[in-house]
């Protein structure tokens, strides 16, 4: 009887024993139960031993084990995940297995977002774009040569978190948003830009926040902006189409407006009525630098010159880059300059050295001056020449800004030298030795050649 109830007892318990041993994907449960979630601790431990260490030879049965049978137990199975399938990738010859490997690692991304996705930090914009960009580098080019999966995880992660995704999401997006629109232009235009507008105020926010971790967004802004200009489809009557017709229901809305007049700038399609009429919206809300250049410009192309400098000057006021600011004063000078307003050109041009001293253009424009309006500095033709001095003194200057421009500079230095005064002339008014100052509005001490 006895031996009846021992031996019923060491059966009982055996089988309570098996049942309680269960792994995680089996009980429902984290780590498991039982021995199996000892394994599950003991799996976890060994994973992260061997992968802080860059052993991920070593590390790949722990990996598989833990994420094979209790992958709700701790977020390290998926930190340590990709770079041990990754891996197991760079170093797998055969296509047949490295294509099972890839389903693998991105079984790990979506592993990740099912057990940890809602991490206030970490969450599924976070994964999306790490799982895009590890596409990006293993995916076979023969079987998803635009990596299009990787652009639908890319938008979903900037339509979860906006700004807040890391800046290698936007760079990577917008990569390959730009070479599906080169291989498939007509079908996908509209999207490409529309990706370029939903980006480029979220880039820009970032790049402004002050914070010196941030800079990295401006860059990426730059690339973006780059790649855009360079594509060709910003030409101003795609832009007119896509955008003339929906000013009307966003006439409010700052964001899309200040968008939308940076890339016609960028397209160089200033001279659209769109553009003008983007430019009052918005400068109703909130006068920025682009809207009050709308302004400016438009005013300009209505021969309404002084209002347009009045835009211009209130554009360099409200412009943040010393770059754009520099290039704004010198639309003032040209205005001037149109106005046959010669000082306050020069003046214009000086202000625009003074927020860029390598504007090679304020130098060539204060030489032209010189040259044009020469005859109102004295009533002697021969002191009238002795402008082109000062001239040339500025166009040798443009060089050294910006040696690009020697070509042109040089061919109005050749012009400028052949109505250099002769000496003879030079030495009946008395005008001798190394210096001059020319007289007149120039005013200004040049060498006697």
């Amino acid at each position: 009887m006895k031996v009846k109830v021992i031996l019923s007892a060491i059966v009982f318990g055996a089988a309570t024993f098996a049942g309680y041993a269960q792994t995680g994907i089996q009980s429902g449960t984290p780590f498991g139960k039982g021995q199996d979630s000892i394994r599950c601790v003991q799996n976890l431990s060994l994973l992260a031993s061997y992968a802080k260490q860059g052993d991920y030879k070593s590390a790949v049965e722990f990996f598989d084990l833990a994420f094979d049978e209790c992958p709700a137990s701790h977020v390290s199975i998926y930190q340590y995940g990709p770079s041990i399938v990754g891996w197991q990738i760079a170093n797998e010859k055969d296509p047949v297995k490295k294509e099972k490997l890839l389903e693998r690692l991105m079984s790990i991304y979506d592993g990740r977002i099912t057990f940890f996705g809602n991490s206030p930090r970490y969450g599924k914009a976070y994964i999306l774009g790490r799982k895009a960009g590890d596409y990006m580098r293993f995916a076979d080019p023969k079987k998803d040569p635009l990596k299009e999966n990787a652009y639908k995880w890319l938008s979903e992660a900037i339509e979860l978190e906006k700004g807040a995704n890391e800046a290698s999401v936007f760079q990577n997006h917008f990569v390959l948003a730009s070479n599906m629109y080169k291989a498939k232009p007509d079908a996908f235009k509209e999207t490409y830009i529309s990706d370029y507008l939903k980006v480029t105020p979220m880039l820009s926010e970032r790049a402004a926040s002050g914070d010196p971790k941030d800079t990295i967004y401006a860059a990426v802004k730059t690339m973006v902006d780059a790649m855009f200009a360079q594509s060709g489809v910003a030409d101003c009557k795609t832009l007119d189409n896509v955008y003339g017709s929906q000013l009307n229901g966003k006439q409010k809305d700052k964001k899309f407006l200040d968008v939308v007049l940076a890339l016609y700038r960028i397209a160089d399609c200033e001279d659209s009525k769109v553009y003008f009429e983007a430019s009052d919206y918005a400068h109703k809300i909130e006068p920025t630098a682009g809207s009050a250049s709308g302004l400016a410009v438009q005013a300009y192309n209505n021969k309404e010159y002084r209002k347009a400098i009045t835009y211009f000057e209130e554009a360099v006021k409200l412009e943040s880059s010393n770059a754009e600011k520099s290039k704004l004063k010198m639309k003032v000078a040209a205005i001037y300059n149109t106005l046959n307003d010669y000082e306050n050109a020069r003046e214009a041009s000086r202000v625009a050295l003074n927020f860029n001293p390598s504007n090679s253009s304020a130098y060539i424009m204060i030489a032209h001056l010189y040259a044009q309006y020469a005859s109102k500095i004295d009533d002697d033709p021969v002191i009238q020449k002795t402008a082109y001095w000062a001239a040339v003194d500025k166009l040798e200057k443009a060089k050294s800004v910006d040696p690009s421009s020697a070509a042109n500079v040089n061919k109005m230095i050749s012009t400028y030298k052949a109505n250099f005064p002769p000496k003879a002339e030079l030495f009946m008014r008395n005008i001798t030795g190394d210096t001059y100052t020319v007289p007149g509005w120039i005013n200004e001490k040049t060498a006697i050649r």
